[in-house]
């Protein structure tokens, strides 16, 4: 598929059909990842691709602690809100496959830079962005666009992140290890799924000369 029709045609899909995406299908994808732009070259990143539905569920049923601890914690007019948010952070244990993304440890050499030069943490949220989430958004997108080359859909989910301290002994990853996504991987349940609208391009676009 040529690019621009994958980027156009892209889906964000929540409800998939039975069909199993090959580990020839899945490696394709991941390899798109792997040739993402990175910070650095540093490319501290790796990719678990999961099948397995007890670790799925597993994940699941940790999001759902966690938000039965959040909302004991929070006022009676906060939690409805919160439980609708609940709904969109657990779908992924019915997805053929979950790609848990995961940020390994690496230095900054800038950010390094910075501290010694006695910058306070706050100004150096300013002069510098988090350059490997940033690469690590480089590498989802492949992954997505690659999806949907191959016949396939994806979602990319943040909010199960509420637990991502847990996926950590779920997935036995080191502790300094950092989950900072899900893809979901999958054939969309409808024949022709509806697209989210997006705004024109006129509002987000402006050319300076």
């Amino acid at each position: 598929m040529e690019i621009f029709e994958c980027i156009d045609t892209r889906k964000t899909i929540r409800k998939y059909s039975d069909y199993i995406p090959t580990d020839d299908e899945i490696k394709r994808i991941i390899n798109s990842a792997r040739l993402a732009p990175a910070a650095m070259n540093t490319q501290n990143w790796k990719f678990l691709a999961i099948y397995n539905n007890d670790i799925k569920k597993q994940m699941a049923d940790a999001i759902l602690r966690k938000y039965d601890e959040i909302v004991s914690r929070i006022k009676d007019e906060t939690k409805e809100g919160v439980l609708r948010y609940k709904g969109h952070s657990t779908f992924f244990e019915n997805a053929p496959v979950v790609i848990a993304c995961i940020e390994t440890q690496a230095a900054s050499f800038m950010g390094g830079v910075l501290e010694e030069a006695n910058y306070a943490k706050e100004e150096i949220s300013k002069m510098r962005p988090d350059s490997y989430l940033l690469s690590m958004g480089g590498a989802v997108e492949n992954m997505a666009l690659s999806a949907t080359a191959l016949g396939l859909s994806s979602c990319w989910m943040v909010a199960p992140l509420l637990a991502s301290e847990e996926f950590k002994k779920i997935l036995n990853l080191k502790d300094d290890d950092k989950v900072v996504t899900l893809l979901t991987i999958g054939k969309p349940y409808a024949d022709n799924p509806n697209r989210a609208p997006k705004k024109a391009l006129e509002e987000v676009m402006k050319i300076i000369k």
